[in-house]
């Protein structure tokens, strides 16, 4: 019976060297970054799209960098797996080691707030 070979990542995610662990601990870090462009009253489908978004940029400019300095051709579908892989990290770092945490909460409060009323008090803080 075959094995299944996954293809290898365009990114430097899991190469054991210096870009590889700086690419993980990025990822790992997504949600907090993704926290800063979300509000608090959203629900999870946006807050999902935003770090969606932003897992696929990294993505992207990592293969994208890679390419250019290995003088290799770049490949969408690679870069389409290493989103889903990176996204994947990102939402297991915000559910198992970010959840509730005062660095979360910290990002979530420092991110984009609501004009302030006449009062000029914000009341509604990020995600």
């Amino acid at each position: 019976m075959d094995s299944v070979i996954l293809p290898e990542l365009p990114t430097w995610l899991f190469a054991p060297n210096l870009p590889g662990v700086l690419s993980l601990a990025l990822t790992v870090l997504l949600p907090l970054v993704a926290a800063l462009f979300m509000r608090q009253s959203w629900s999870a489908g946006p807050k999902g799209l935003v770090l969606l978004a932003l897992a696929a940029v990294k993505a992207f400019l990592e293969a994208w960098l890679a390419a250019v300095n290995a003088g290799a051709a770049f490949n969408a579908v690679e870069v389409g797996y290493a989103i889903v892989v990176n996204f994947g990290i990102a939402v297991a770092a915000y559910f198992g080691l970010l959840r509730d945490t005062s660095v979360q909460q910290a990002a979530i409060a420092s991110g984009p707030v609501k004009d302030a009323p006449e009062g000029g008090r914000h009341t509604d803080p990020v995600v």
